[in-house]
């Protein structure tokens, strides 16, 4: 499929709760409403025309004042197309549903992307800590303006 086809097929789906990013990258970028995201996730999965078989990246994204995004790059390997599907979380509290259900690799980037940004997963089987010592308790290394233990500023220039 075409970036455009897979565009049309994602908004044909989800209609206003979906907005495709125009781009000039090879691959369709997606905003999906918090409220659809699972959803949208097992459609990418399930449908034989888009067959998402390949979760290759989730990672969380801190806006400052704005708001938290989770990023997802899909692929299909028999299909031999990619997507990348974005989802904005509240500043206040950054929460969605887990998608290791989907893609049981899922699992350990929002791990990652638990304890790096505060990120919560909803029903999510293991989120215990795994970067971090255990007994971690200054705050979340990737948001900005983080100023833990370990941090080193950059020099002025």
């Amino acid at each position: 499929m075409t970036k455009q086809e897979i565009s049309e097929k994602f908004k044909n789906k989800f209609g206003s709760e979906l907005e495709v990013i125009e781009t000039e990258q090879p691959e369709p970028y997606l905003y999906i409403s918090e409220s659809k995201y699972h959803h949208l996730c097992e459609f990418a999965k399930n449908d034989p025309d888009l067959d998402f078989d390949y979760l290759f990246n989730l990672a969380g994204a801190h806006y400052p004042e704005e708001r938290f995004e989770i990023i997802l790059c899909l692929s299909s390997h028999e299909k031999r197309h990619n997507a990348v599907i974005k989802v904005k979380l509240n500043i206040e509290n950054p929460e969605t549903e887990t998608v290791s259900d989907v893609w049981g690799a899922a699992n350990w980037f929002e791990r990652e992307a638990i304890e790096l940004y505060g990120i919560k997963f909803k029903n999510h089987p293991d989120p215990r800590l795994l970067l971090l010592v255990e007994d971690w308790d200054h705050g979340y290394p990737m948001r900005k303006g983080w100023t833990g233990p370990d941090f080193i500023p950059m020099p002025e220039s």
